[in-house]
């Protein structure tokens, strides 16, 4: 079952356990809070724009002692329109934090874009990316669900993805005994994005779970790939 950190925002962050509803995610409390208004400037050929929103977290660790499983994989879904040219992209930037405790843990991250089947990611990768530290790591300066909120960016190379729908699937490992990190909830990029996102607790994994009512955090930088245009010479 998937585990989400929920809060709820009245003057101070305060959070309450609450037992877990039958057939829905497993969550710090019940509901989310009050989505938050955010923007995020575009970046060079900007594929996805996903600003946190504060609604809620959802983790993303293999190493998650608050997770059912020990284990929780998130993944969100964007469209790549590029008439045909292609798109390489280079730069992943996420939100999140570490809970319970605000206590961050040295994390190195997976990186991987799978086509669409069906709503749900396919079983073989497009391609992927292991064991990526992070370019950067900024405090923003926001308190999220009583922890830091940090802007996380990740550096790829040597993805090409052709036009279609994707999903972006990314985790970490803080290992059991520590703080587990969270990806914040996002605002839908009404052009790129798809609504909805999803989860599973297994790695690698076998089954994916639909959560139709959640989108993530993220902005998605690269390049569209250049047109070849073709040198005659006449005679």
């Amino acid at each position: 079952m998937r585990t989400d950190v929920v809060v709820l925002l009245v003057g101070l962050f305060t959070v309450v356990g609450l037992p877990a509803i039958a057939d829905q995610p497993s969550t710090v409390l019940g509901v989310n809070q009050a989505p938050v208004a955010r923007s995020v400037p575009d970046g060079p050929d900007t594929a996805l724009n996903q600003p946190p929103n504060a609604s809620n977290g959802i983790f993303s660790d293999i190493g998650c002692d608050m997770c059912t499983t020990g284990i929780q994989i998130v993944g969100d879904n964007v469209v790549v329109s590029t008439g045909g040219m292609g798109y390489e992209p280079d730069e992943i930037t996420i939100w999140g934090g570490f809970y319970p405790n605000n206590t961050p843990v040295p994390v190195t991250f997976d990186i991987f874009f799978y086509p669409d089947s069906g709503g749900v990611p396919g079983a073989t990768p497009t391609c992927y990316a292991t064991g990526i530290s992070p370019t950067s790591d900024i405090l923003t300066g926001v308190t999220l669900f009583g922890v830091s909120e940090h802007e996380i960016l990740l550096t790829i190379s040597g993805c090409t993805l052709s036009d279609g729908t994707y999903w972006l699937v990314w985790y970490t490992d803080t290992g059991l005994g520590t703080d587990d990190f969270f990806w914040e909830t996002g605002t839908l990029d009404g052009t790129s994005g798809v609504a909805g996102s999803v989860w599973t607790t297994a790695n690698p994994p076998t089954t994916w779970t639909p959560d139709a009512a959640t989108d993530m955090s993220v902005l998605l930088t690269g390049t569209i790939l250049p047109v070849e245009i073709q040198s005659f010479s006449i005679k």
